[in-house]
């Protein structure tokens, strides 16, 4: 039964993803946390897991495409990869309340980067100064590695403000940032933290529903959606403080 219902909830992790795309795979962690009791660290290794094979899958929905910068992307992605293996191993030394409180801090930014994307440029744009594009790699890096999130909510306005890329580009771009940076994180976390009964069965949930919300999304009411999904993390944000001032 548990598999059962964690295909389910990886399948809704994968819709939200297909259909909203940017951000949607931020709520992988705070759902085994709150719904399947899972710790705060082997939840958010799970989640990097999910992250990485759901990003992964939606590279390979943008085959044939031009919107993947395939050369700027790998390099904002390796510059990322330093600071993703440092806040990967910060989230294994520091103390659990720490990250479940950072956690909950993170999804009301991120309800609100959700409601405020960028929407509608395909125009490129100025690109920033070298050692902005650096910083930004960095931070986006730290988020990942870190809270296990993909961080899309930050990377598409990222690729978009600093590399100058138009909202299509930045979305796909994005998916290779977060896919490389996944890695990185991974790399740092023993195996002691990824319980693969856990990881396995989300996983497989999460990429076939990627593909079904991909399919559906044209026909879906985003806006609405992402109005939805704010409120949802907001709600997520709530419990995850209540449970680290309680704890």
């Amino acid at each position: 039964m548990l598999v059962a219902e964690l295909i389910v909830a990886g399948a809704f992790i994968g819709l939200l993803l297909g259909v909203l795309g940017a951000g949607g795979a931020i709520f992988t962690a705070p759902l085994l946390m709150l719904g399947f009791d899972v710790p705060p660290r082997e939840a958010t290794t799970v989640s990097l897991v999910v992250v990485l094979l759901a990003a992964m899958s939606g590279l390979f929905g943008h085959r044939g495409t031009r919107n993947v910068q395939w050369r700027e992307g790998a390099l904002f992605g390796a510059i990322g990869t330093f600071s993703a293996a440092i806040g990967s191993w910060l989230a294994t030394i520091l103390p659990e309340r720490v990250l479940t409180g950072g956690f909950a801090m993170l999804l009301l930014v991120a309800a609100v980067a959700m409601v405020r994307q960028p929407k509608g440029h395909e125009e490129r744009r100025p690109r920033r100064s070298l050692g902005i594009v650096a910083a930004a790699a960095l931070g986006v890096g730290l988020v990942t590695g870190f809270f296990g999130v993909g961080g899309g909510f930050v990377i598409v306005p990222t690729l978009v403000l600093v590399l100058g890329f138009g909202i299509r580009e930045a979305t796909a771009t994005g998916l290779l940032v977060i896919s490389i940076n996944s890695v990185a994180a991974l790399s740092v976390r023993g195996p002691e933290y990824l319980d693969w009964s856990i990881a396995l069965p989300m996983a497989i949930g999460a990429v076939a529903g990627s593909f079904a919300g991909a399919k559906l999304a044209p026909r879906m009411p985003r806006e609405r959606l992402r109005q939805a999904f704010a409120v949802l993390m907001v709600g997520a944000a709530v419990l995850l403080g209540l449970q680290t001032a309680l704890a």
